[in-house]
């Protein structure tokens, strides 16, 4: 009889200024962790089928809600750079004890990711990058909000787009799950997270990624050719890995065949 896997336990900590985040743990007895972060708009659900599937039962796995996001706090003199955002995931870290870790990241997350790598290298085994942002045409949705006035977006820019991703739900189930939790988003994480992605991706990323050690870099099938980047990727001998019948939102609409490939890199 197959062992039911344990549910994620979600968890509150203050690792830094004081902020409240949310997080989810399921730790497995052996000494090998996975950490999730999750994109711009979105939340640690994004990655509940890494908690639910097999295939990753060896590892602890912790996915966090970055601040503004999910059930995480938004602190009010808060920037939202990436870099402000590693750092709550490094203070996160260190708080609660994991020393070593398998970066897994998707779009806005990749930048956070990329920081978190570079200020802490020496406890980071891996970096999966999913469709993060690495140049200007990445900020598909960023752009969109980072192009507007704070107060234009508050006023009626944020409900146009929720409507937006509620149509888009009718035919596309993965934008149902990602208007919920964009509508649970702060406004200012929402508008300053944008503006610090289109500035970061604005310069082209790809050498920084590249000297991040053992990176790996995954599109949905559908996504395959569709942005710039792609072919810097392939040209630096970085790994690029397809997923099957998903675009951008891989973990939700092929789960079982992006943690196959993640199970078999960490492995």
């Amino acid at each position: 009889m197959t062992k039911k896997l344990s549910t994620p336990i979600t968890k509150f900590s203050k690792p830094g200024k004081g902020e409240k985040i949310a997080y989810w743990i399921r730790t497995s007895l052996n000494n090998r962790n996975i950490v999730f972060i999750h994109g711009y708009g979105s939340s640690k659900e994004h990655f509940k089928y890494a908690f639910s599937l097999p295939v990753l039962k060896e590892f602890t796995l912790m996915a966090l809600d970055l601040p503004g996001f999910g059930q995480s706090e938004s602190p009010a003199d808060f920037e939202f750079s990436m870099k402000d955002q590693a750092d709550v995931v490094i203070n996160l870290l260190k708080k609660i004890n994991i020393n070593s870790c398998h970066l897994c990241a998707h779009s806005m997350g990749g930048l956070v990711a990329m920081e978190v790598a570079e200020i802490i290298p020496e406890k980071i085994l891996s970096l999966i990058n999913l469709e993060g942002n690495l140049t200007i045409e990445d900020c598909f949705l960023s752009g969109k909000v980072a192009g507007q006035k704070f107060s234009e977006f508050v006023k009626s820019g944020r409900r146009k787009l929720e409507r937006e991703f509620r149509i888009a739900g009718m035919k596309d189930p993965s934008m149902n799950e990602y208007a919920e939790s964009f509508s649970k988003a702060s406004s200012g994480a929402l508008y300053k997270s944008a503006y610090h992605t289109v500035k970061d991706s604005s310069t082209p990323l790809i050498e920084r990624f590249i000297r991040i050690k053992n990176t790996y870099y995954f599109y949905g099938e559908k996504n395959r050719g569709a942005f710039p980047a792609e072919n810097l990727l392939l040209s630096a001998g970085i790994p690029v890995h397809y997923i099957e019948n998903a675009g951008h939102a891989m973990a939700i609409e092929n789960p079982k065949q992006l943690y196959g490939k993640i199970e078999a890199i960490v492995n």
